[in-house]
């Protein structure tokens, strides 16, 4: 079930908020009956979740429950006992079960096909159906596992507050990967008024607008450019450049749409979420790029696999060693591709030189002192990040090596190309050319520094009026568009 779709608007998220502050009301009730007062309320959430969950995946819901309650059960079993091998022994059990568990869903049959590759092998390739969330769920649920060993949270006090955790349909099938330490407060003891409600659902239209205004409206022409290069044929370089930049926009609009919407929902039932995206499109290092794009992944990897590597503590060689492997993982993590790891190396590749830069620098400044960085290092910096992600989105969203490197010789005008790729030009619509100006405007920082700049000058009331209806009408907007059946794709579910 996608957020943006008629049935989950009208008649699920209704639902699902109003049983959640029926019960949110009646918390009191239940803790002066001796109940834990927000249990119920959680119940129903995991209720709702493994619904909404059932209806996109069917009975795939048993694989969840089956990584819920196999979690929850190791967490419990592994503090039964003060000796630090007995951790350790179901740390080990636990982390090479959800990896086995991931690892056949999701590289059976790639790894299968690279076995088959060897001359002489052949090794059946198994038919497997990737579960919808698999990626998210299991990190999630794995990094519980993980704190719960490090003593950085104890574990869940029953079943329902930790099935509700992982299964919690705001970020379920597509993140932000929210840790247990974050949010266990919240499943015990958590407020849900007006004030947050009004906040949350601001904060899901504006999600939902940049999934479907932005999003969804510039895909046509970046499915359009691929589609073509997938059959072999070089495209104009004007229309190999507008293709790229509506897929830079899109992967972003769509994941970061995604992230407002649940953060935005969570905030309605009384959570909050932290931020995933932090406008990464304005950063002037591949460093800075992943420290504001998809931050819930990118910590994930630099707590749970780059710092027990070693981070980077054990030397220059070792640090880029780790980058790399790191980022290999990354890729690897977002679908069974060779693509995918190349554009985890392409970005470990620059960190690790990006690092091995900033210890020359640090060197060379020892002595003279910090200077900050001179407007033209900016702007180059920022030109620089722009020319590594855009290649990597290159790489990321072509099937092939020979597709990518098709498509770089068309961005540069050295491809042959056929007329008929002229024809692309007609998915090049106004809507279209609208969608990417706003996408390239409000990728920089300008709403909130727009909104500081008001906050001096105006009355926050008037602000806030203001605000509310700037998200009421892009939501509006996004609802005609959605009812009316436009292009609705969504690029993470497939991870």
């Amino acid at each position: 079930m996608v957020f943006s779709t008629p049935f989950f608007l009208t008649v699920f998220l209704p639902a699902a908020l109003a049983g959640v502050w029926i019960l949110g009301i009646l918390a009191p009730r239940f803790g002066a009956a001796g109940l834990r007062p927000w249990l119920p309320a959680n119940a129903f959430i995991l209720l709702c979740s493994l619904w909404f969950y059932f209806w996109g995946e069917g009975w795939g819901v048993l694989w969840l429950l089956l990584s819920v309650t196999g979690n929850a059960a190791v967490s419990h079993v592994m503090m039964l006992r003060p000796g630090r091998a007995w951790r350790k022994g179901w740390l080990s059990a636990a982390v090479a079960g959800n990896l086995a568990f991931l690892g056949w869903f999701k590289y059976a049959a790639f790894t299968a096909g690279c076995v088959n590759m060897i001359p002489g092998v052949s090794v059946p390739v198994p038919e497997v159906a990737l579960p919808l969330g698999i990626s998210f769920y299991t990190f999630q649920a794995m990094s519980y596992v993980v704190d719960v060993y490090r003593g950085e949270v104890p574990p869940a006090r029953n079943f329902i507050d930790f099935a509700c955790y992982v299964t919690m349909f705001p970020q379920l099938v597509a993140g932000p990967i929210v840790r247990y330490a974050d949010v266990a407060s919240m499943l015990e003891r958590r407020h849900v008024g007006a004030a947050g409600v009004a906040s949350g659902f601001r904060r899901f239209l504006y999600g939902l607008a940049k999934k479907v205004l932005i999003a969804n409206t510039v895909a046509s022409m970046a499915d359009g450019v691929w589609e073509v290069i997938g059959q072999g044929h070089g495209v104009y370089q004007d229309l190999a450049a507008l293709g790229l930049l509506c897929y830079t926009l899109q992967i972003y609009y769509d994941f970061s749409g995604y992230s407002d919407m649940a953060i935005g929902l969570g905030r309605m039932m009384g959570f909050e979420f932290r931020e995933n995206f932090l406008h990464p499109y304005c950063s002037s290092s591949v460093r800075e790029f992943w420290r504001r794009w998809h931050i819930s992944l990118s910590t994930w990897f630099r707590d749970y696999l780059y710092i027990p590597l070693g981070g980077s503590r054990k030397g220059t060689v070792r640090t880029a060693l780790n980058c790399v492997t790191v980022f290999a993982l990354c890729g690897l993590w977002h679908g069974a591709s060779v693509m995918f790891v190349v554009w985890g190396l392409w970005h470990g590749l620059f960190l690790a030189a990006e690092r091995f830069a900033a210890r020359l620098k640090r060197g060379a400044d020892a002595g003279r002192g910090r200077r900050a960085a001179s407007l033209p290092a900016r702007i180059a910096g920022h030109v620089y990040t722009a020319a590594v992600f855009s290649v990597g989105w290159v790489l990321f969203r072509s099937e092939t090596m020979s597709g990518a490197m098709l498509m770089l010789k068309s961005i540069a005008g050295t491809a042959e190309v056929s007329r008929e790729s002229r024809a692309l030009w007609l998915d090049c619509t106004p809507a279209v050319i609208a969608a990417m100006c706003a996408g390239v405007f409000f990728a920089y920082p300008v709403v909130p520094l727009v909104r500081r700049f008001l906050l001096r000058r105006v009355n926050s009331a008037a602000l806030v009026f203001c605000d509310n209806a700037a998200a009421l009408f892009l939501g509006f907007m996004a609802a005609v568009f959605t009812a009316g059946g436009a292009y609705n794709p969504f690029l993470y579910f497939r991870f």
